[in-house]
């Protein structure tokens, strides 16, 4: 390095909110392509719910004479069963994180009996001010810099007595630039009281980016 040569400052590290919300992941995708994600569900005990595996395919497209107009749309596979959601607007964030958060508040309310309402709302209300920090992982055979969101909304919670172990349950997203669509992976964790093992493991995890014909 030539001498008195600047070093480059560090990227300043986003807010929770700007990570999960406000960054325009998708406007780098270009449309005709499929973002593929592995989604994996384990349960320790029935009551709890069944375990099960997925993979979600999360489509983007555009009317051809503008691409601009991006829109995306998730096609669910688990077994023999299928399922679809959107068309999910592409100006912020990525769909895949917000279907994932929806699908755990129904089954927290499910489990709880409690208001998906409220279980939303501080879902919401604590990944906006969650803790963000520099993280590095392998991504596509090579290591890959980017940012890990991390929060543990119900454990101040007044009514985490109402939720029993669900009150412990742990959020922590990895995104990265070098990721198409930005989402690396989500892992959703509720430990048992004790801290012994986990009762209910969630995991979602991008397997990668292929091409489908660009709507005309």
């Amino acid at each position: 390095m030539a001498a008195g040569a600047a070093l480059a400052a560090p990227p300043a590290t986003p807010t929770a909110g700007q990570l999960f919300f406000e960054t325009p992941y998708l406007a780098k995708v270009a449309p005709g392509t499929t973002l593929n994600y592995s989604y994996k569900h384990v349960a320790a005990e029935a009551k709890l719910g069944e375990s099960f595996d997925e993979t979600l395919a999360m489509a983007v497209t555009a009317p051809a004479d503008d691409p601009t107009k991006r829109v995306a749309d998730v096609a669910i596979h688990r077994g023999d069963r299928e399922g679809e959601a959107g068309p999910f607007p592409t100006l912020n964030g990525n769909p895949i994180a917000l279907i994932l958060l929806e699908r755990d508040v129904k089954e927290m309310a499910q489990l709880t009996k409690g208001s998906p309402f409220y279980l939303r709302n501080r879902v919401r209300e604590n990944l906006g001010t969650g803790k963000v920090e520099p993280a590095r992982f392998t991504y596509d055979g090579k290591e890959v810099e980017g940012w890990k969101l991390s929060f543990t909304p119900f454990i101040q919670d007044p009514n985490k007595d109402k939720l029993l172990e669900l009150a412990g349950r742990r959020y922590e997203f990895l995104f990265s630039d070098a990721v198409p669509g930005g989402l690396y992976s989500i892992d959703v964790v509720t430990p048992k009281a004790d801290g012994s093992s986990n009762i209910i493991e969630t995991r979602l995890a991008f397997t990668g980016a292929t091409s489908t014909p660009t709507a005309k």
